[in-house]
């Protein structure tokens, strides 16, 4: 894994912003200067095959670490734990019966953060991923990592390389992945509501930069080319009728299937949760028969796995193991951590966050840094160990960057990646994504 250099394409701007990459600007005088240069087109990360590889592997093997938790949580044994995950009463029947549904269906994607220097980094411990939280209910930077294939494609005619030597492409299959899960899922779900869906894609209309709204309209063109019929809403439109039922907007038709980038633990705890709730009970969750509920994804249960709850779960159940040695950072709930991470550092996190808001980094030399402050908290934190990810120099600026490695998993499996750098060791909405290429391996 290199970082490289390349001359940017002289309108890249342009391209990119067209392609709905429409957050990323070149004045940093602007009112969202953490927009400024977030599309870095001038580097990229060279991978080589076996570390596509590694990523695979270590993505596959936690999503089975995953799935063991999720039916952990579920039995008394895990009562305790789920405790902390601080889940409003109100949404329990909804987690659990969207857990134990046969065929699973109604989830999409998810996507991966990962400690990651390459198969060959000077240091041992960054050769392997180590898990850092898994974004799975509402994940971002969906655009840019498509995008990058125009990147890539643009400046082909850079990575060809002599008749027998390597080829050199991109990890990036989550479009057309994204097109057969819908195809899967939607095929289950017009099995069990009795006729094929109009499906609805909605976020927040409170969204400056537009960010959730060009995340949102890739996964609705992806859907449309799965051949369903799509409408968009801004969450705030939806209503709730006098039936109990979900429509869009006063007089619209009956919402039967929705995508929302927009939090479960938010949904959770507004006005209309309960009316939310009590609705999923007709949506023929955990074999129950349909009755003319909304159908919601990313499913209820995925609130166990975006919590970063989960980290101190996966390392209770799997610490000891194999893979999870290998593929997970030690973690514990808050007030629970041995007195041992004093001497190695520790991250607190706040179980529900985003953007590295409201991390404490904390250093065994008593250095702390903080990621900012925007009131993360009130359900609690975890605790993590301290594993700063690898530092890559950044030749054109003359410093030194924070890099993380993001894997895209689609209906299950494991689709792409998506890289992102930062100034600090905290990945937050300052962070530059960049491209990457992989050399070596199939076409």
């Amino acid at each position: 894994m290199q970082r490289r250099l390349i001359p940017a394409r002289p309108d890249y701007l342009r391209k990119v912003q067209e392609a709905g990459l429409v957050y990323t600007h070149e004045d940093p005088r602007s009112d969202h200067p953490e927009l400024y240069r977030y599309w870095r087109d001038d580097a990229y990360y060279e991978m080589t095959a076996d570390e596509i590889v590694t990523l695979e592997e270590a993505s596959t093997s936690i999503f089975r670490m995953l799935q063991d938790a999720g039916d952990w949580l579920l039995s008394p044994q895990g009562a305790w734990h789920l405790q902390k995950f601080q889940i409003p009463a109100v949404a329990m029947r909804a987690v659990v019966d969207s857990w134990n549904e046969e065929p699973a269906c109604g989830s999409i994607l998810g996507r991966y953060d990962f400690r990651f220097g390459g198969v060959t980094h000077p240091d041992p411990g960054l050769r392997t991923p180590k898990l850092y939280e898994f974004n799975a209910d509402t994940p971002t930077s969906l655009v840019e990592s498509l995008v990058q294939w125009d990147w890539f494609e643009d400046n082909r005619p850079r990575f060809t390389l002599e008749p027998g030597g390597q080829t050199v492409s991109q990890w990036t299959n989550m479009y057309e992945d994204l097109i057969a899960g819908w195809k899967r899922n939607l095929a289950l779900i017009s099995a069990k509501i009795g006729h094929e869906p109009v499906v609805f894609f909605a976020c927040s209309e409170v969204d400056p930069s537009h960010e959730d709204e060009m995340n949102t309209l890739v996964l609705r063109d992806t859907c449309q080319l799965a051949g369903y019929r799509v409408e968009t809403i801004y969450i705030e439109n939806i209503w709730l009728g006098d039936d109990g039922r979900f429509y869009a907007g006063q007089g619209g038709e009956h919402i039967d299937v929705i995508f929302k980038l927009y939090p479960w633990e938010h949904l959770a705890r507004e006005d209309n949760a309960d009316a939310i709730f009590a609705d999923l009970l007709h949506s023929g969750l955990d074999r129950n028969p349909y009755s003319g509920g909304t159908i919601w994804i990313e499913p209820p249960y995925k609130m166990l796995w975006s919590n970063k709850a989960i980290l101190p779960v996966l390392w209770h159940l799997f610490g000891k193991s194999e893979d999870g040695r290998k593929y997970l950072l030690p973690a514990w709930f808050d007030g629970d951590e041995p007195f041992s991470v004093n001497r190695t550092g520790y991250a607190r996190k706040p179980i529900l966050a985003r953007e590295g808001a409201d991390i404490t980094l904390n250093h065994p030399s008593g250095v702390r840094i903080r990621g900012e402050e925007q009131g993360y908290g009130a359900e609690g934190f975890i605790v993590q160990e301290l594993a700063e990810p690898p530092r890559f120099r950044r030749r054109e600026e003359g410093v030194d960057v924070s890099t993380v490695v993001g894997v895209w998993m689609i209906d299950g499996e494991p689709s792409g990646m998506a890289v992102r750098e930062s100034r600090g060791p905290i990945t937050d909405n300052f962070a530059n994504f960049l491209p990457h290429t992989v050399v070596g391996g199939p076409r």
